[in-house]
């Protein structure tokens, strides 16, 4: 009599395995990711020091970090001793004395939601996936729905993240910095 060979292997690893695996992938996606991030922002570059400041073109977006406060304003102007931006609806005129600067930074909010969307989708993706993975004994047979439900997670995720991102805009530029 012949026997029947199975065209797909029946051995699996088990699920518990398969879902640390994917879980221990999902950690390290995250990890590079948030890597990749920190990498992106730019150190201040001691050489150029006060001479970035004044260099930027008046309109530039800034933060400044000064000893007594720290403002979110548009670049006015900025020479040896001071730097002048104006902040809010009413064009409030701040100057601050560069004495009192510790930092200037540049926002880069767009970077930050792309940053942020990649990785939430990437994220979310992986758990979607991980979670929609199975053995085969569901009624509808294995693995059903995975590739819809991985989809859903990368682009609930990535709105997640990108807006988060876009609030925060965690990868600014640092232009200035007091050691």
């Amino acid at each position: 009599m012949i026997e029947a060979v199975p065209l797909v292997p029946t051995h699996r690893p088990p699920l518990i395995r398969r879902k640390l695996v994917i879980a221990g992938l999902a950690v390290l996606a995250k990890c590079l990711f948030a890597l990749a991030a920190f990498a992106s922002a730019q150190e201040p570059k001691p050489h150029s020091a006060w001479q970035a400041v004044i260099s930027l073109p008046a309109g530039t977006r800034v933060d400044v970090k000064a000893r007594s406060q720290h403002v979110h304003c548009t670049l006015t102007a900025a020479n040896e001793n001071s730097l002048t931006c104006t902040r809010g609806k009413g064009g409030e005129q701040v100057i601050i004395a560069r004495n009192e600067i510790l930092s200037v930074k540049l926002g880069h909010r767009g970077r930050s939601t792309l940053i942020g969307a990649g990785v939430g989708g990437g994220a979310l993706a992986i758990s979607a996936f991980a979670a929609t993975s199975s053995r085969g004994d569901t009624f509808f047979g294995p693995n059903f729905l995975r590739g819809e439900a991985t989809a859903l997670g990368a682009l609930a995720g990535g709105v997640i993240g990108g807006g988060i991102g876009a609030l925060t805009d965690f990868s600014k530029s640092t232009v200035y910095s007091v050691q």
